[in-house]
């Protein structure tokens, strides 16, 4: 060790050298660095219904569109509320790409309607519209059943709108400029009625509301981190030269590492986003054990040389093996087949390592550059541990017992977290989607949908008689179950193009219950191509059925499903097809509900696997790096412990965890090794020196207590920050992280030691009683 040491002081000039140039190669690759803002991005790439959704998007490519939603009281059947609806209409193609336009507007009548009214729209020209026609127009929306199960509220108050856009070319910048175009008439709308509101949601508002989440965090929360971290280092190591440099050299790391990712062409999502911060904080925590031990060096009358050279004999094996505990603990999360969340653990890794690299290759060069004109002051936190060390001393039977207790009361209550997740989650609760998604499940009842591609197997083989009885038949089972708040399928339009057919060639009037399918496969021939025939003129129709007529599109709305009621309906489902439907005939999953659904239990096997591995992983790395099978075991408790409390607390008082919550778990244990590696092996040194056990703890404390602490204030306050993110699901981690980083402080400052002294003096008295017997 003490050869590596040597080399490290005698080479350092060509070390940072070389450092500096590989840098630069590294951080070319910031040009080439991407943001994948797309919410697919955090599905599991294993889920085996991921084949299914990508075999029917082939036969039914989804349209792009967005929806305007018009509010308004007491209904929006008001004249600025319908006038505001005509500028939507009117104005749709300000929205980049539009190609059609559906609104009440231009909502066309159903037959009987239509007869009675003597017109073909809800809507008659707004200039012939008075009090007597808006009651009249009222009262026919809202007895549509048909109107009130999609696009209108049963009370009249809400009404959707849809604008459907072409986003070829098909590239992030593109989609990013239809939102913004989207937004835009959004805005100038609201501006000119004031008495509505208006909203506007889809997957590109949906994908610019991350990017720009992402943007703002980045510019917003690292320029703070970055004040607070030079003003916690400026205290604490009472030199602002000192803190300057070790921030610089953190963020230099963060530089490297989003780099790295460039290069490896691996874009940044809507968790990976949130690494560069976690890196930054954990590379000042390598510098800060480096230049606190050299600083009291110097404090005590050291030359600088000699001040480096002890400070890298004492922290160069502790550093080593939080690098490499630290890396393990994130590179578990490889185990999870999310995107976002091995995406986060990689991009964490690979800046642990950088931070290695440049702590050990680039800051004792410049930490021995820099000036020393006058006696450095004692680091600031040094009072406090000197605290510590007392309270050990005099009270250490009271931490040990406290400690443990704590620690038994929150295992129990860990059984009290449920795990449960929101996709919605990642956007702010003041936002468009957030309204609209609970205004839908309140007022109309579709907040989620359930999409099946229906295949015959056969060419033109929807137009099967036995074919369509087969779906008739799983329609109306679907329509019988309380989740359903519609059923929607080519059958439905079968149905209607034969009624009106009917009732034109017998000059009658039906029912409106009367539902027949044709039985003639050339007149069902005839009805599908005329509705392809109509798509073509009005791109505003959904498909229903692919180009070569052997597969349906089905949708089941549903309203105020929990994911576990969901999956529960979507097992029933698939159930009754196994038991009922033809085995000739394919049903496949058409949408992301349900993989978004289960993602909390797939994804939470997946992360309980990983954390297993990394907590194995750990431990044995501290029992080969710490050279002693008691203490590599006693390190479990600080590192484990921290997360249980915490999470035991969690369950109590709010209990639910969704999978990238739950993976603070793996990650946890990767970020407050860092501070029982350093205690353990000062103690450790300490005590094979010849010190007593409670001499090895003050000379543990003395040397690592203050840099532990230091580290510590600066990974709270950096994850602390997140509580300021524009997304709810970083404001749960930064309420989670914060607390797991400081009370793994708290255990190894006040925990550790009484166990180490307890476990020590309990084995020595065992020694000494077993020497006294053989004598």
């Amino acid at each position: 060790m003490q050869s590596l040491v040597e080399f490290l002081i005698r080479f350092r000039f060509l070390l940072a050298a070389a450092c500096i140039i590989v840098s630069g190669v590294t951080l070319w690759g910031i040009n080439y660095s991407t943001i994948e803002s797309r919410v697919n991005s955090i599905l599991s790439e294993d889920d085996p219904y991921k084949a299914q959704v990508d075999e029917v998007r082939e036969d039914f490519p989804p349209s792009d569109g967005v929806m305007f939603v018009f509010q308004a009281q007491p209904d929006i059947f008001s004249m600025q509320a319908l006038e505001a609806m005509q500028e939507f209409t009117d104005r749709y193609t300000d929205v980049k790409g539009a190609l059609a336009v559906s609104s009440l507007i231009n909502r066309r009548l159903n037959d009987s309607d239509a007869a009675r009214l003597d017109r073909d729209y809800l809507i008659p020209l707004l200039t012939d519209l008075d009090d007597t026609a808006l009651t009249e127009v009222r009262r026919t929306a809202l007895a549509d059943e048909d109107l009130t199960k999609s696009v209108l509220s049963a009370s009249g108050d809400m009404a959707l709108a849809n604008i459907k856009y072409s986003a070829l070319p098909d590239t992030q910048d593109n989609r990013l400029a239809i939102g913004r175009s989207i937004v835009a008439l959004r805005d100038d709308l609201r501006s000119k009625y004031p008495d509505v509101e208006i909203y506007a949601v889809g997957n590109v508002l949906f994908e610019l509301d991350g990017y720009n989440a992402q943007i703002d965090d980045r510019t917003l929360l690292l320029p703070i981190v970055m004040i607070l971290g030079i003003a916690l280092l400026w205290l604490c190591l009472r030199s602002l030269l000192y803190g300057i440099t070790l921030f610089a050299l953190a963020y230099a790391t963060v530089a490297l590492s989003v780099g790295t990712f460039g290069w490896l062409g691996v874009p940044f999502n809507q968790i990976s986003s949130l690494g560069p911060l976690v890196v930054l904080v954990i590379a000042i925590a390598d510098g800060i054990h480096i230049v606190s031990v050299y600083a009291q060096g110097l404090y005590k009358g050291m030359s600088r040389l000699d001040a480096m050279r002890d400070s890298l004999a004492i922290n160069i094996q502790p550093v080593t093996l939080a690098t490499i505990t630290t890396a393990m603990g994130f590179l578990s999360l490889n185990y999870s087949s999310s995107p976002g969340i091995y995406g986060f653990g990689n991009i964490v890794a690979i800046g642990v390592v950088w931070a290695f690299v440049v702590t050990m290759a680039l800051l004792p060069a410049i930490i021995l550059l820099l000036p020393t004109n006058k006696v450095p002051k004692p680091l600031g936190v040094q009072d406090f541990i000197v605290w510590v060390n007392k309270l050990v001393q005099t009270r250490g039977a009271a931490l040990f017992y406290g400690s443990l207790a704590l620690i038994l009361i929150t295992l129990a209550l860990l059984p009290m977290n449920k795990l449960d997740f929101n996709r919605f989650n990642f956007i702010d609760e003041d936002s468009d989607l957030h309204h609209v998604i609970e205004s839908l499940a309140q007022k109309i009842g579709n907040d989620k949908s359930l999409v099946y591609g229906i295949s015959s197997n056969e060419y033109y083989g929807i137009t099967d008689v036995a074919f369509l009885n087969e779906v008739a038949r799983f329609s109306a089972w679907l329509e019988a179950q309380p989740e359903a708040s519609f059923v929607r399928s080519y059958s439905d339009y079968l149905k209607s193009r034969y009624k009106a057919e009917y009732e034109e060639d017998n000059d009658v009037i039906l029912d409106e219950d009367w539902e027949e399918l044709p039985q003639d496969r050339l007149q069902i021939v005839d009805y599908l191509v005329g509705y392809q025939l109509v798509q073509e003129i009005n791109p505003d129709l959904e498909p229903i059925f692919n180009a070569d007529y052997s597969s349906i599109r089905l949708i089941i709305g549903t309203s105020n499903l929990s994911n576990v009621e969901l999956l529960e309906f979507g097992e029933r489902i698939d159930a009754w097809i196994d038991t009922n439907l033809n085995p000739d005939y394919r049903v496949l999953h058409g949408d992301n509900s349900i993989l978004f659904a289960r993602l909390d239990q797939t994804i939470a096997e997946e992360l309980l696997k990983g954390f297993a591995l990394s907590f194995v992983g750990i431990t044995l790395t501290l029992l080969v790096g710490l050279r002693s099978l008691r203490y590599g075991l006693l390190s479990i408790a600080p590192n484990l412990f921290p997360a249980t409390i915490v999470f035991g607390f969690w369950g109590l008082f709010v209990g639910e965890l969704s999978p990238y919550i739950l993976m603070l778990f793996s990650i946890s244990i990767g970020l407050v090794v860092d501070d029982s590696v350093h205690i353990l092996s000062k103690y450790i040194t300490a005590r094979r020196e010849g010190k007593v056990a409670q001499d090895a703890v003050s000379y543990s404390l003395d040397k690592a207590g203050s840099a532990i602490t230091i580290t510590t204030i600066s990974l709270s306050v950096g994850t602390f920050i997140l509580i300021f993110s524009n997304t709810f699901h970083f404001q749960n981690v930064a309420l989670l992280l914060t607390p797991i980083i400081i009370v793994a402080l708290l255990l190894d400052l006040l925990f550790l030691p009484p166990l180490l002294t307890r476990l020590d003096g309990w084995l020595e008295a065992r020694r000494a009683k077993t020497a006294q017997t053989v004598t």
